[in-house]
């Protein structure tokens, strides 16, 4: 029966499950199981006892009823209240052992006034017959049935005042009857049968609670891979975009740069020329970064990294944002030694979105308040720590954690698509490096750039 097979799987679990089991089992069984089923044990032998009282009442009469079988049925009623009590409770074989010896004194005590009939101790065999039920094990049950046997020897040589041979006989006669006879055979069988049939059963539940909880890592993990792939999927389609506009914006660019080397060349007016050379330059600018990001945009760049100054592309940065950083101290607190390997043109336009970032984070500082974007740098081994830090408005927590996602964004405008931080986390990932944000809302925000040093 599949129902009996649990065992037969908990042996195959590695010997931690299977030490696991034990303790669940011994829970379940303990607190759930014997409780329970002392209860029932209870309920039917007070029912047996009533009924017991009502036939001796129908035949003698309520008032020539025997004065012990009330004693009885207080004594049982003080072990049912006393059962409610955790103490107790949960301690199930000790209130079986207490009815057990209350149910065999009086039984036995009838036993030796009718000179050993086997009549008063039927009750006491019945009640030992599930008594493996109850307690779900043969050794208690053991006990009690060498505890009725010795009883039972004791009051047949009561009840044959002292005759050993007569007692014999009694024993005899007691043992072979066929409803104690069955009854003190079923006890220790229906102890091995519902111990093994309750064990089962456990083990189903054990197994069945054990892949639950592996089914919900399971969707756990599936859930955050899922989560990865729609992430994956914004990238990709933010990459697929950026090519097409990348592309596009290319053309315009070549164009003006043809242009702009045109009027170089006919140009004979120094001011004019100062000016021509001045937007060549940017337009140049433009066509790299313009390049780069379409490199970026493929799995794996295509260009090799070259090492350069940190310091120049902070500043060059800086430049590039000169008119968004009016009356913002852009503090650069790294050496002009210090170099790294990096993608020039990407890494610029990383820092680029990082401080147009922390002027519009500025916007709230007025008045005499100082604002500010300190940039510092700091070699830990084989890593470079570069940490961006302004002293704005702050992000809330709960858009720390979603601040690099493609099209997402905190500003209120419209003009802002929520992409540098997503193009600066694309950047870092290519520089073999990564990007965290911290920030305390109302005063700071700090961006933590890692980068492999140099070698």
């Amino acid at each position: 029966m599949n129902l009996l097979n649990g065992l037969e799987q908990i042996r195959q679990l590695p010997p931690r499950k299977q030490r696991q089991f034990e303790r669940f089992f011994n829970a379940q069984s303990r607190f759930r199981f014997l409780p329970v089923f002392a209860d029932v044990s209870l309920l039917l032998t007070l029912i047996g006892t009533l009924a017991h009282i009502l036939m001796r009442s129908a035949e003698v009469g309520f008032a020539n009823v025997p004065p012990l079988n009330f004693v009885y049925l207080a004594i049982l009623g003080s072990f049912i209240a006393a059962h409610r009590f955790k103490a107790i409770r949960y301690r199930t074989p000790l209130i079986m052992y207490l009815v057990f010896f209350n149910m065999a004194i009086f039984s036995y005590l009838a036993f030796i006034e009718r000179g050993g009939d086997v009549i008063p101790i039927i009750g006491l065999h019945f009640f030992l017959s599930f008594i493996g039920i109850v307690t779900l094990s043969l050794f208690h049950t053991g006990i009690m049935i060498a505890c009725n046997l010795l009883m039972l020897f004791v009051s047949s040589w009561i009840a044959a005042l002292g005759d050993s041979r007569a007692a014999d006989v009694i024993v005899e006669a007691v043992l072979l009857n066929w409803l104690v006879l069955m009854c003190l055979v079923i006890a220790p069988l229906s102890a091995i049968f519902f111990n093994r049939f309750i064990r089962n059963i456990l083990a189903l539940q054990y197994l069945l609670h054990d892949r639950n909880q592996l089914l919900t890592r399971t969707f756990r993990a599936l859930k955050s891979t899922e989560e990865q792939l729609i992430q994956q999927q914004k990238h990709q389609a933010l990459s697929h975009m950026a090519k097409g506009l990348l592309h596009e914006i290319m053309n315009p660019v070549n164009c003006s740069i043809q242009a702009l080397s045109y009027a170089r060349d006919v140009n004979s007016e120094p001011d004019v020329a100062e000016a021509i050379n001045d937007a060549a330059l940017h337009q140049n600018r433009i066509a790299d970064i313009v390049s780069d990001l379409i490199e970026f945009s493929l799995p794996h760049p295509e260009n090799t990294k070259e090492t350069v100054p940190l310091a120049e592309l902070v500043q060059t940065a800086g430049r590039f944002c000169r008119n968004r950083l009016r009356g913002i101290d852009l503090l650069v607190q790294i050496p002009d030694t210090l170099m790294v390997p990096c993608y020039a043109s990407a890494l610029t336009q990383v820092f680029v979105n990082l401080f147009l970032n922390s002027a519009s984070a500025l916007q709230c500082r007025s008045g005499q308040h100082l604002r500010a974007i300190e940039v510092t740098a700091l070699p830990q081994g084989r890593t470079l720590i570069i940490d961006v830090q302004d002293n704005g408005c702050g992000i809330a927590r709960e858009d720390l954690q979603k601040l690099a996602d493609p099209f997402y964004s905190t500003s209120e405008s419209g003009e802002n698509l929520g992409l540098g931080l997503s193009i600066c986390q694309t950047i870092m990932r290519h520089h073999d490096g990564s990007m965290t944000i911290d920030s305390e809302p109302g005063h700071w925000t700090r961006v933590t750039l890692t980068l492999p040093a140099q070698s």
